[in-house]
């Protein structure tokens, strides 16, 4: 099949033909890219049996969105299952939307635990602080419940969830600052970090198969935000002891056409024997999959969040000097980790929000850059919130690519002051400093901390303010439209190793492109935020029209 593209407003993200406004697919690639009159051309020398004219009426045309980092199976579980818990402004209402969840959408023969997602203290009227124990307990003590900060760093658990885990005063001294206690000892059911992810992981699930299922049914929504391709975060979201099951199942699904949207696997191993019996047991690396899903890299989470102040930070937080937030490893072992990723040539994308942790972070990728210069995988750093000019400086210095989500403003621009101080403040979410020093910046949204629409992220990046238009917040960091469409497209190519295949709109690229109603390139800021996708392809075919 071939596709001829006429009359549309082309946005290439290639410097060398960064304008057009036609352009020829043949089969899964672009062929030609350039005027009409030059695609007629081509046509005429290299004629096309099954030619279908697609004429945008002007449409705004460019490379299909890739967001950075996410986690999509969690997208997809939570779509399917939780208690929406975002925008509650109170405790009161965060109980009793999971209680209307309780009594009308739970199946309390399941086995399954009552799951909630998105609450955020700092929104909260009444009371600005975690839920406990206590107060899910008001709603059952006969069924496990957890409920989940906006950030997942944070979960509650009720009394029945902790009695299955065998969470108690004689117990929960084994997981030290990772699970909160009352002043007789205790536990409140507040549980933080890796002790968290743990416990998300080993919760019943559906079976690998229906998982699967729900993964490729989601895939639509997606499309209908523009995008196309995504890296993420899944393994700790796979039913405890199943990823090396699952990752075949859907690495087939996309071999043969079912999975479309196309996902490089950033695969969160946070111990050294689950590393290395992903590298050297399972022999997993950086070749394994397809065009569609593969393994990008290893991922590492070096510390917490800025909302939870479980961020690791250098000194302690402004608005509370008692703590400096939580370094997850020592330096020695976040050294050995990324030392043994990058020995088997694996970049690896470390979590890190606080300046302390990404000090930690790029220390480690120093120490393996040093000691294996013959090799050169593509570190990076998520999140990379706060920072200093030097730290900028060093992501150059050691290629460290910076994952970021420029949405995160529209709540952190109204509590980064108070929690770091107006120094720190002033230096971080640097994201212009990124770009302009040469490092490599793709953008993404950690959905489901944030919705995975990237035009919220556009307007942040391109604005600096939040999403009711207060600000900006260090306006001297806006980039310019161009930049932040590049760091959602060819940046976002980079990172997963696929710049050669895919992010532009080239001869030889993946024809993953979408049509627009609007012309992010020209139109007014505020026009970014209700600008529509009209029509999404991946690798040449129609996978949504409005």
């Amino acid at each position: 099949m071939a596709l001829w593209i006429k009359n549309a407003v082309i946005a290439t993200m290639d410097p060398d033909n960064p304008t057009a406004e036609s352009a020829v697919v043949i089969g899964r690639y672009f062929a030609y890219v350039g005027t009409e009159k030059g695609a007629e051309n081509f046509l005429r020398e290299h004629p096309q049996k099954d030619l279908v004219v697609a004429d945008c009426g002007g449409a705004f045309l460019m490379p299909g969105f890739n967001d950075s980092h996410m986690h999509y199976l969690h997208y997809v579980k939570a779509k399917k299952g939780s208690v929406n818990l975002t925008g509650c402004t109170s405790l009161r209402e965060v109980l009793d939307r999971m209680k209307k969840g309780f009594e009308t959408s739970y199946n309390r023969s399941s086995g399954l635990w009552l799951t909630g997602e998105g609450w955020n203290q700092d929104y909260f009227t009444d009371e600005k602080r975690f839920p406990t124990a206590k107060d899910l307990d008001q709603i059952t003590r006969d069924y496990p419940m957890l409920i989940m900060r906006a950030c997942f760093h944070i979960g509650v658990m009720n009394s029945k969830a902790m009695e299955i885990l065998n969470i108690n005063r004689d117990t929960v001294g084994r997981f030290g600052v990772y699970a909160e206690t009352l002043p007789d000892g205790t536990p409140n059911g507040v549980v933080k970090e890796g002790v968290f992810d743990d416990i998300k992981a080993g919760l019943p699930a559906p079976s690998l198969q229906q998982l699967l299922d729900m993964m490729i049914d989601c895939q639509a929504d997606l499309f209908r935000e523009g995008l196309t391709s995504v890296q993420s975060d899944d393994l700790k979201y796979m039913p405890e002891g199943k990823a090396y099951d699952m990752l075949p199942m859907i690495a087939a699904a996309a071999q043969d056409g079912r999975l479309k949207l196309r996902i490089a696997e950033q695969a969160l191993l946070p111990t050294m024997e689950e590393l290395s019996c992903f590298l050297d047991e399972k022999g997993l690396d950086g070749t394994y999959g397809n065009n569609t899903f593969k393994i990008s890299c290893v991922k590492i989470l070096s510390d917490g969040s800025l909302g939870a102040r479980t961020a690791y930070m250098r000194r302690p937080y402004a608005d509370k000097p008692d703590t400096t937030g939580i370094a997850i490893y020592t330096q020695e072992a976040l050294d050995e980790l990324v030392l043994k990723a990058h020995r088997a040539n694996m970049g690896a994308a470390i979590h890190a929000i606080g300046d302390g942790a990404v000090e930690m972070c790029l220390n480690s990728i120093e120490r393996a850059r040093r000691e294996m210069p013959y090799l050169h995988p593509r570190h990076g750093i998520v999140h990379c919130q706060i920072t200093d000019r030097r730290q900028i400086e060093r992501f150059k210095e050691l290629d460290v690519i910076a994952y970021i989500q420029p949405v995160f403003i529209d709540y952190d621009m109204h509590i980064v002051y108070d929690r770091v101080g107006r120094d720190l403040a002033e230096t971080s979410y640097a994201w212009k400093d990124y770009i302009e020093e040469g490092v490599h910046a793709p953008f993404g949204t950690d959905c489901p901390v944030e919705q995975f629409n990237p035009l919220r992220g556009l307007y942040c990046a391109v604005t600096r303010c939040d999403l009711k238009g207060r600000g900006p917040y260090r306006p001297d960091q806006k980039v310019s439209r161009a930049q932040a469409l590049y760091a959602y497209t060819a940046e976002g190519a980079y990172a997963s190793r696929d710049e050669q295949i895919k992010g532009k709109i080239k001869p030889g690229m993946y024809a993953d492109f979408i049509t627009m109603d609007t012309n992010l390139l020209t139109c007014p800021d505020d026009a970014i935020l209700s600008a529509k996708v009209l029509s999404t392809y991946v690798g040449g075919q129609l996978v949504y029209k409005k």
